[in-house]
């Protein structure tokens, strides 16, 4: 993540979100970062991975959106296409960001680097009296309530890790040319150590309110085959013949 600026009323009465900044920042994202709380969802519509964050070393969840890197099959046309939106898309180009020895936890950053805000065209951030707007006030809501969804996808992948319910996978794309792309780095839910968990393990994951986020991605999985259609019916690009899973070599938690 870029570093973060913190948005504030005297800095930047006059910001706008540009036009449609969330849908040019979606189409280059092969994949998106879910909370655990929108597996169920996604699972409707995107084959759904856990990673490794590279920043903290934290497991996220991620729903995938391409085969390539910096496309999104979800976004044609300049539209979004999927029915479910993960909130990091409906919160952007606003983040949370920690506060340094401020007398909140966090406070609402962005990053300045990017084009997604200006002073000229879109959506006001705040009012000629330099209160928010609505539309900050929901994004606002949305990423404070995010606090606590991050704490329990970090939990989430915390526990999947320490049940040995994660499996390291490398998926092969196959193209009708012949060509392979092979994706490392992803991580699915492990069955034969699901089916074989103790029952007071999987009483832990019910109470957790584990097992119906665990069951949808591997349900998830079948997407994938949703993603090559996808990808086939994009005239100009590479035809993708198959896709396969499989059990990485190096089969660790990397």
């Amino acid at each position: 993540m870029a570093t973060l600026t913190e948005l504030t009323t005297k800095n930047h009465k006059s910001f706008k979100i540009s036009p449609r900044a969330h849908i040019k920042y979606a189409a280059k994202q092969h994949v998106i970062n879910l909370n655990a709380i929108e597996i169920a969802h996604g699972a409707t519509c995107f084959p759904i991975f856990i990673t490794r964050n590279t920043q903290n070393g934290a497991w996220a969840v991620s729903a995938m959106t391409s085969f390539e890197i910096e496309q999104n099959l979800f976004v044609e046309k300049g539209i979004w296409q999927s029915i479910f939106q993960p909130s990091n898309l409906r919160t952007y180009p606003l983040y949370l960001m920690k506060v340094a020895n401020g007398e909140k936890a966090y406070t609402i950053g962005f990053d300045a680097a990017s084009d997604a805000l200006n002073e000229i065209e879109g959506i006001p951030l705040f009012d000629d009296n330099g209160k928010a707007t609505q539309h900050l006030s929901e994004i606002t809501k949305m990423l404070e309530n995010q606090i606590t969804d991050m704490q329990q996808t970090y939990e989430f992948g915390k526990t999947l890790e320490q049940l040995g319910l994660l499996r390291a996978i490398d998926l092969h794309v196959i193209y009708q040319d012949g060509t392979v792309n092979v994706i490392k780095g992803l991580h699915t839910i492990n069955e034969d150590v699901l089916n074989s968990l103790e029952a007071d393990k999987l009483e832990k994951l019910h109470k957790l309110g584990y097992l119906s986020p665990i069951y949808a991605m591997l349900i998830s999985l079948f997407q994938l085959n949703s993603l090559l259609t996808k990808n086939n019916l994009i005239d100009g690009k590479p035809k993708v013949s198959n896709v396969k899973m499989e059990v990485a070599k190096d089969d660790t938690l990397i």
